[in-house]
């Protein structure tokens, strides 16, 4: 019997291209295959569930699910218990607080506050709430209501007049505003004449302040804010099953279920109490498959016009509660403030568009939206859907392909480039989304709002001076500073120590010399920032006073003149004229090609880069082109020489960095700066090169000298690109010898500290 055949009919069309069909089956090949695997455990036996009985009968409490943040919470509080129970001597940890009382809770808060710089009642009420959950934690029961309400009163009525402890929240919270905006957006690109490790950070910098001004969101839902776990084994200690059992086992499940389960039934339900770890698949930050960008019809002209929208799930309380929520952006007529094209920057340095011809600003910003379309999406690779937007940036400039930006770092450059700016006090990211929320409130007027939300109706904007940077101590103040008693105190004992001698490796007091080292460079630490902080709160509340007695007697009025703009990178000194000085009457064909302009500025300033030296580096005229010489390449007698032209000559000075010479992302005068002495280079060289080309060493990776000329040359080991640029380039590198005894020098310097640390911390 011939075999039954069915006719298939193919249709051609708009819709089905026929290199796009193959794809498409492999997904739903793909989908069905992972449908056919059930996801679901398998379901327990009759014995493993007589087991799970036995199991649960012995189970006095579940422990409740907290979030990461929180465990780690509990940690902090269950560590300061410890030291409590060690220090105090008071019995083991775990017994003591199973019968704890009031007098032993009352004890140890004031333990607390003596031991650690408590300022706020509020920090020593989240202390007290820590405290209960650690108990319930481990006790599994809650601390009884009568000796928690003894221990708020002890709280209120001794520690807080004891310790001077005041009200949290008592200095206002600032509100920034779309002036403080322009500005801080401005002298990022225009006046920052501080260094980032890759100008990429300053434009993930310039988008996390657009969004986070726009649409209030916190920064742990942009870039990484999660903690790291303690190291101590706490989490697992504390957290580590899912329920609390009781100290023997009702006698009532005892007998008829007795041995019913054997050792690999009681192994799965055992199994059922641990905890679990879930993965989220991704890290906690905004990723590519959160942003959506699309080209729509303008609903008024008609024109194709770039839109993006964002859906931000990281909120407070998301692992519980989750409620994502999406903001849309349309362009903006003044460029500064314009993220979508910043963000299409960024995109196209990532090369994230599943379109290959998306490959500039042009092949996006020229596109049309097809007839009987009201947008044309921009998906993404499928790789990149997980990796975050806003990437980790190392100390020598590498961006990372999966990191997501760390909290930190946005903090920091944040409150910097704020002080820089001449603003009264630092900027925090929530003076961001105090802003959007008094913006987003058009039923009353803002100082209505303000109380609403427990405000203080400050706005930087009004006390800012231009005048004012980060460290604005004058070197008179510094100079005529009075040296610090113990300071001093220390000093002299540290030298009475030393009898003179600069090293003192293997000397009887080392351990109280390294001690003393960590001391006075602490305080002297603690004491420079005290000083800056009380300066900068004196001139702000004295230069009004200031500039009304200069004019009061006669004084000519100080004008303020905008600074000019002086930058190294080119790309960045055009995206600075085109912010500050962009004209308000531009028409639609000069606006797209300025916005073209804009993106392509921004893709080439993400992979420009700055370092410490370009303050120090002497700026020159660009120098011309030297004429092609003859160049050896190695020393070998077989090779001939050939005529290689290139703007650096292969001899370069014995204080030059190598590793820097040929790194095209930095400027003229960086990659030639000379260091004062050998020492130096080769410090900066271990300090910034000398690992990643060890990490290509262990993966078997081919080591590259940056110079073009050298590119061909194929280096598998450290040595051979020591060797090579020693005989090539003149430089001297220091051995894998000298390297390791400076790297244990450095771990030993960096312990002590860490112990000196501990011991008074």
């Amino acid at each position: 019997m011939p075999a039954r055949t069915e006719a298939v009919r193919h249709h051609t069309g708009s819709n089905g291209v026929l290199g796009h069909h193959t794809d498409f089956l492999k997904r739903v090949a793909d989908r069905e295959k992972n449908a056919r695997v059930s996801k679901q455990p398998p379901p327990l036996s009759v014995k493993q569930h007589a087991a799970h009985r036995k199991k649960m009968s012995g189970v006095r409490f579940i422990r409740p699910r907290y979030a990461a943040e929180t465990q780690i919470n509990v940690s902090g509080i269950f560590g300061k218990w410890k030291r409590y129970c060690t220090d105090m001597e008071v019995g083991d940890w775990k017994t003591i607080l199973k019968k704890i009382d009031i007098a032993t809770m009352e004890d140890l808060f004031l333990w607390v506050c003596e031991k650690h710089n408590i300022k706020s009642w509020g920090t020593s009420l989240e202390y007290i709430r820590q405290f209960q959950q650690l108990y319930t934690t481990v006790t599994g029961q809650y601390i009884d209501r009568n000796d928690i309400k003894e221990l708020y009163k002890y709280h209120d009525c001794v520690l807080i007049p004891r310790f001077g402890l005041r009200a949290p929240n008592i200095d206002g919270k600032p509100v920034l505003n779309v002036d403080a905006l322009r500005v801080i957006l401005t002298f990022n690109i225009a006046y920052d004449t501080g260094v980032v490790p890759l100008e990429r950070q300053r434009v993930n910098q310039a988008g996390c302040y657009m969004i986070i001004c726009y649409a209030g969101v916190r920064p742990a839902e942009l870039v990484n804010n999660e903690r790291k776990p303690p190291k101590d084994g706490s989490l697992d200690e504390l957290f580590g099953a899912k329920a609390v059992m009781s100290a023997e086992v009702q006698s009532d499940n005892e007998g008829a279920e007795d041995n019913v389960a054997t050792d690999e039934d009681m192994k799965v339900v055992e199994m059922l109490l641990l905890q679990e770890t879930i993965g989220r698949g991704r890290q906690k930050a905004l990723c590519y498959e959160d942003i959506l960008m699309m080209i729509v019809c303008h609903p008024v002209t008609g024109q194709a016009t770039l839109a993006m929208s964002i859906k931000f799930i990281y909120h407070k309380g998301c692992d519980n509660k989750p409620r994502p929520t999406i903001f849309f952006f349309t362009p903006s007529k003044k460029l500064i403030f314009c993220p979508i094209l910043l963000f299409l920057a960024l995109a196209l340095s990532d090369h994230a568009f599943d379109a290959k011809c998306i490959d500039d600003a042009r092949s996006v910003l020229a596109a049309q939206v097809p007839g009987g379309l009201l947008c044309v999406p921009l998906r993404w690779k499928e790789s990149m859907l997980k990796i975050p937007f806003f990437r980790r940036v190392s100390r020598d400039g590498a961006l990372s392909e999966n990191e997501a930006a760390l909290y930190a770092t946005l903090r920091d450059l944040m409150a910097r480039q704020s002080l820089d700016a001449g603003f009264e006090v630092a900027w925090t990211p929530k003076a961001g989304r105090r802003g959007a929320a008094n913006a987003a409130n058009g039923n009353a007027p803002d100082a209505v709002r303000d109380q609403m939300m427990r405000h203080d109706p400050k706005f930087f904007t009004l006390t800012r001076d231009p005048r004012a940077t980060k460290d604005m101590v004058p070197e008179e103040v510094w100079a005529s500073l009075p040296p610090d008693p113990e300071i001093s105190e220390l000093e002299e004992r540290r030298a009475k120590l030393k009898q003179g001698q600069y090293r003192f490796d293997g000397h009887e007091d080392e351990d109280e010399i390294r001690e003393l080292i960590y001391k006075i460079g602490l305080k002297r630490s603690q004491r420079e920032k005290r000083i800056v902080k009380e300066y900068r709160e004196y001139y702000f509340y004295h230069r009004p006073t200031w500039d009304l007695e200069r004019q009061a007697e006669g004084g000519e009025v100080e004008q303020y003149e905008e600074p000019a703009i002086d930058l190294v990178i080119p790309e960045r000194a055009r995206l600075a004229e085109i912010f500050c000085h962009q004209p308000d009457n531009l028409g639609d064909d000069e606006m797209a090609r300025l916005r073209i302009e804009v993106v392509d500025l921004y893709v080439a300033l993400c992979g420009k880069r700055e370092t410490v030296k370009r303050k120090r580096a002497q700026r020159t005229a660009p120098a011309k082109l030297p004429t092609p010489e003859l160049i050896k390449l190695e020393a070998d007698p077989d090779i001939e020489f050939k005529p290689i032209p290139g703007p650096f000559p292969l001899l370069t000075h014995q204080n030059q960095c190598p590793g820097c010479i040929g790194d095209e992302r930095m400027s003229l005068e960086e990659r030639t700066f000379r260091y004062c002495r050998p020492t130096k280079r080769n410090d900066h060289f271990d300090d910034n090169h000398l690992e990643a080309k060890e990490r290509s060493e262990q993966l078997g990776q081919l080591i590259i000298c940056n110079d073009k000329r050298c590119k061909d040359i194929q280096m598998y080991t450290v040595d051979h690109f020591r060797n090579h640029v020693q005989s090539v380039h003149t430089i001297t590198l220091r051995t894998s010898e000298q390297a390791q005894e400076r790297r244990a020098r450095k771990l030993k310097l960096r312990r002590s500290r860490q112990s000196a640390a501990q011991a008074h911390g």
